[in-house]
C-alpha cells in the first residue's frame, strides 16, 4: 500500500513537471521564431525590401550590373550580384522600391523572350 501511495505521489508530481518542460520548450520555440522575423525585418529595411508591394518591368542590365534602365530610367540596383549573369542583356525584372535611397532591390530576373 506504501509503495502504491508513493508511486501514484511521483506520479502526480512528474507529469506537471513534464508539462511545464513541453510547454517552456515551446515558448523558446517561438520566442526564437519571433527573433528571426526580427533579424529578417531588420535585414530586408537596410537592403531595401521592405514590406512595399512588388513590382515589374523590362529593360537594360548596365556592363556592371549596378544600374538598370527601362523606358529612358535608370536605377541604381541595391543587390547588384541579382543581375551577375546578365550584364548589358535585356531582361524582366520583379523588384522593390527603396523610397528611402531611390533605389531598386531585384527579387526575381527573367531574360526577355522566356
Amino acid at each position: 500500500m506504501t509503495r502504491f501511495i508513493t508511486a501514484l505521489l511521483a506520479t502526480a508530481l512528474f507529469l506537471p513537471a513534464m508539462a511545464f518542460a513541453q510547454n517552456s520548450s515551446q515558448s523558446d520555440t517561438a520566442r526564437q521564431a519571433q527573433r528571426q522575423e526580427a533579424n529578417q525585418a531588420a535585414q530586408d529595411q537596410m537592403d531595401g525590401g521592405d514590406t512595399s508591394p512588388h513590382h515589374s518591368m523590362t529593360g537594360m542590365v548596365s556592363d556592371n550590373g549596378k544600374t538598370f534602365t527601362s523606358n529612358n530610367t535608370t536605377w541604381q540596383v541595391s543587390n547588384p550580384h541579382a543581375l551577375k549573369n546578365y550584364n548589358n542583356q535585356n531582361v524582366t525584372v520583379k523588384f522593390q522600391f527603396n523610397t528611402d535611397n531611390n533605389t531598386i532591390k531585384i527579387d526575381k530576373v527573367t531574360p526577355s523572350g522566356q
